[in-house]
């Protein structure tokens, strides 16, 4: 669980799973960049639609929104839970984050965890 922990540490600091603009081929060098930068690090992306379809699925993921809470209470996905991050979670998440991720996945430890910021950084 702790290996698990850490990845999504790595996974979170790098807003890993960034719900992306839908024209995405208006940003193409951006996405391809996104993208190599995921793969080199172990993590993926996926688009607006994608992250729809699974939430429509009936086995939507864990969405953590890691913007400002006054970001987030200006607006956001819904189903959405608000956690922070800052810069220095990514030299190794907190104990007190680990726990609370531990507890919005519940006994359900493989469930995808969806990850979304303003700026994808």
């Amino acid at each position: 669980m702790r290996k698990k922990i850490i990845l999504m540490a790595c996974l979170l600091l790098a807003f890993a799973f960034s719900a992306v603009p839908s024209a995405a081929d208006e940003n193409e060098v951006w996405w391809a960049s996104a993208k190599a930068e995921a793969e080199r690090d172990g993590y993926g992306l996926i688009d607006d639609a994608t992250l729809g379809d699974r939430v429509r699925s009936g086995d939507a993921p864990l969405i953590l929104d890691a913007r400002a809470d006054y970001e987030f209470a200006a607006g956001h996905i819904p189903g959405a839970v608000n956690m922070e991050f800052d810069l220095g979670d990514r030299l190794g998440l907190p104990e007190a984050k680990q726990q609370e991720i531990r507890e919005l996945l519940g006994p359900d430890t493989a469930r995808p965890v969806v990850i979304y910021c303003r700026s994808f950084r």
